[in-house]
């Protein structure tokens, strides 16, 4: 228990913020994030009128929690669920915080995303560990938002994936090189999200980096995964390219390093 204690802090969601926005080329990519309060809450209600609340130790879409301003009050919806209302900030977080009132929680601007058929999409980067334990490419995928979702995971938010050049052409309608130097700065940036991760005390063998675009075309970072993150969503594609390189990334590192986490 102590072991899974410690792995669930170094994978909370942040300390994994402040240790990528001490990189200057990574912290241009981070939404403002600050931890969740009543005075930061109100702060960033404020500045940005629409906010994300996600559980620092929760992943997959758990725990997320889309918050607004209204003309009387608050709204907020967790997940996929109905919208409720709050009269006050301090309402806000105790309702967000009831019955796991040992959590803690950030606070992080939303991002006004592309959207494909008026669902948001973000992206996933795989990056995956040779049997060198150099890290590799392994491969994208847009992930779409279900109806009336506040989060893209398919499973929590019933949604579906599709390549990243199909969700650019018909979000952005990005042509073919402007869809190619999106998927290179995608790529590039991964990478260095992953040469920086090496200084982090967490050794992982795979990683998906969910990555996404606003409406004007701007990179954003949503999410670092270092613990395990799932193959599935390449499999769901059409062309099974991406999933048959991550497989072999895979079993590269696998047949030669026994350390699994």
């Amino acid at each position: 228990m102590d072991g899974m204690y410690e792995k669930m802090k170094l994978l909370a969601k942040w300390r994994l913020h402040r240790f990528y926005s001490k990189h200057s080329g990574i912290a241009a990519y981070l939404p403002p994030t600050t931890m969740l309060n009543v005075k930061t809450l109100t702060r960033y209600l404020n500045d940005y009128g629409t906010v994300y609340v996600k559980a620092s130790t929760q992943h997959q879409g758990r725990g997320v929690v889309k918050v607004w301003q209204a003309d009387e009050g608050y709204r907020f919806v967790r997940v996929r669920g109905k919208i409720n209302k709050a009269a006050t900030v301090q309402e806000l977080v105790q309702r967000i915080k009831s019955g796991n009132p040992k959590q803690t929680f950030i606070v992080q601007r939303a991002i006004d995303l592309a959207k494909v058929k008026g669902k948001v999409f973000d992206i996933r980067v795989m990056m995956m560990r040779d049997g060198e334990r150099k890290w590799q490419y392994g491969g994208m995928v847009a992930k779409v938002a279900g109806q009336g979702s506040v989060v893209s995971n398919v499973q929590q938010g019933r949604g579906y994936v599709m390549s990243v050049d199909q969700a650019l052409r018909q979000s952005l309608n990005y042509d073919e090189e402007q869809i190619e130097r999106v998927k290179k700065e995608l790529i590039s940036l991964s990478r260095t999200i992953m040469k920086h991760s090496k200084s982090y005390p967490f050794f992982s063998f795979q990683c998906g980096i969910d990555l996404a675009v606003d409406t004007n075309g701007k990179v954003w970072i949503i999410e670092v995964n270092l613990h395990n993150p799932a193959h599935s969503l390449f499999k769901k594609l059409k062309n099974k390219t991406f999933y048959r390189r991550i497989g072999r990334l895979y079993w590269a590192y696998r047949k030669k390093h026994k350390k699994i986490i």
